[in-house]
């Protein structure tokens, strides 16, 4: 019950900065996004930025639902079904993309990649955990 709780409300704070920045807000958004050469690699719209809070907050229901804490009036099959497939996003985003993302990254040196190996990472790593 802890577990799913304290995955909740991380997911949540991280729904809650997408929130921010769709918005307009600028604080920590140079380290969200990879980078080469000194450059973003994309920039995300404000649309994809709330699609990604609103998958934060989903995600973060999913916890609580998959742990009872919640109840919705859907088969619990699907909890299962959904909790696995966050867990294998979360793990591959943890290992990543053999490029920008993840342990596995080869472009280094950027603030994105610092925070990646010491905080993105580990915590897809828990997430998926």
């Amino acid at each position: 019950m802890t577990t799913a709780i304290i995955a909740a409300s991380t997911l949540g704070v991280m729904a809650g900065a997408h929130l921010y920045w769709a918005a307009g807000g600028q604080a920590g958004s140079g380290a969200a996004i990879p980078q080469a050469n000194g450059e973003p690699l994309f920039r995300p719209g404000r649309g994809a930025t709330v699609l990604v809070a609103i998958g934060l907050f989903a995600l973060a229901g999913l916890a609580l639902w998959r742990d009872g804490l919640i109840l919705l009036p859907l088969p619990f099959f699907i909890a299962k079904i959904g909790a696995w497939l966050a867990t294998l996003v979360f793990l591959a985003r943890a290992i990543g993309d053999f490029k920008y993302l993840g342990w596995s990254k080869c472009v280094r040196g950027s603030q994105f990649a610092r925070l990646d190996d010491v905080f993105y990472a580990p915590l897809c790593l828990m997430l998926a955990i």
